[in-house]
């Protein structure tokens, strides 16, 4: 499995090959697109990331101390940017969940962030933060733990 660091220099350099933001756009409606349609059943208040301007969904499920992120919002935006996140969550450990963060967001140019946007973006990363931590702490957080 490759590593974190080296998953997200290959997410900010299929950006940063990209010469315009209508490009870069366009891969992350591709990346919204490729993303698995999620059970209505899990588009639960609980799974519902608060903080966030549009509607996003994470469902977040555990198996042998490794995670599994499913995503969905009402926003093309927004479940581009998810499925990036989804794309550092798959196969990590509650340890390196805990040790991602946005920046990435900033290196790949797609906006300058309005305030709103940049609280979704955290309320996305505490979302999920806040979930690796239970699991961590062997708290019941609503994650399957077969």
């Amino acid at each position: 499995m490759q590593t974190l660091s080296d998953t997200v220099r290959e997410i900010v350099a299929s950006f940063t090959a990209l010469n315009t933001v209508d490009d870069k756009y366009a891969l992350l409606f591709q990346l919204a697109a490729s993303l698995p349609p999620m059970e209505p059943s899990l588009k639960t208040d609980d799974n519902l990331v608060k903080g966030c301007q549009s509607s996003l969904w994470f469902h977040l499920e555990q198996e042998s101390q490794r995670f599994h992120l499913e995503a969905d919002s009402d926003s093309l935006v927004i479940k581009g940017i998810a499925a990036l996140i989804v794309r550092l969550i798959e196969g990590r450990t509650a340890e390196e969940i805990l040790s991602i963060n946005m920046n990435f967001i900033d290196q790949i140019k797609i906006w300058k962030l309005p305030s709103e946007r940049h609280n979704g973006l955290m309320a996305m990363l505490d979302h999920i933060h806040s979930r690796a931590r239970s699991a961590q702490a062997g708290e019941p957080s609503g994650l399957p733990n077969p």
